[in-house]
């Protein structure tokens, strides 16, 4: 990252919490008015929210397609407060590791209610994942129905371009260890 691109990160995210916490302090005022208000508060929140969705969008399809203006739109997002807008509107996605890490950690509970665990081995772009089971899962008789009912529903939920989750033997530090030898 350029010197001038990691101070525009770091003003975003300074921008993005002032942004933020100004939003919060309306937020709280708003709060303590009468139902009427806050309902026509609401909407107009909402209305503008639609409209800003609107043309973001419109921008974006008309930019996209132009690979200069592509780039520019790709490197823009690198700032926080237009990623963040963007995210907000879902007009973007979080990456793909966040979403398999939030995926994996949703089924957790109930793996460790038994004694096991899942790890992500490897994310292989566009549609594959490669996950480890560990302690009572990784070997268990039902570990099949776990992988496919449990790990995979989920990952596909919050990642469907996720076509192929693969249950692997060997962990990502144990594949590094074995590559060094």
């Amino acid at each position: 990252m350029s010197e001038q691109a990691a101070q525009l990160k770091s003003n975003g995210e300074d921008d993005l919490a002032r942004l933020a916490g100004d939003i919060d302090k309306l937020e709280a005022i708003v709060a303590g008015w009468d139902e009427h208000y806050q309902l026509t508060t609401t909407a107009l929140k909402t209305s503008i929210e639609q409209l800003h969705k609107e043309a973001l969008t419109r921008l974006i399809r008309a930019l996209k397609d132009d690979a200069t203006a592509g780039a520019k739109l790709r490197e823009a997002l690198q700032d926080q407060v237009i990623y963040g807008v963007l995210l907000y509107h879902g007009l973007v996605k979080e990456p793909l590791e966040p979403r398999i890490k939030k995926a994996l950690d949703a089924v957790r509970p109930m793996l460790q209610g038994h004694g096991g665990d899942v790890e992500l081995v490897a994310v292989k772009p566009p549609d594959t994942v490669e996950i480890r089971l560990v302690g009572s899962c990784h070997g268990c008789p039902a570990s099949g129905q776990t992988l496919t009912e449990g790990i995979e529903k989920s990952i596909k939920e919050y990642c469907p371009e996720i076509v192929h989750v693969n249950q692997v033997s060997r962990g990502r530090s144990e594949v590094e260890t074995s590559d060094e030898n």
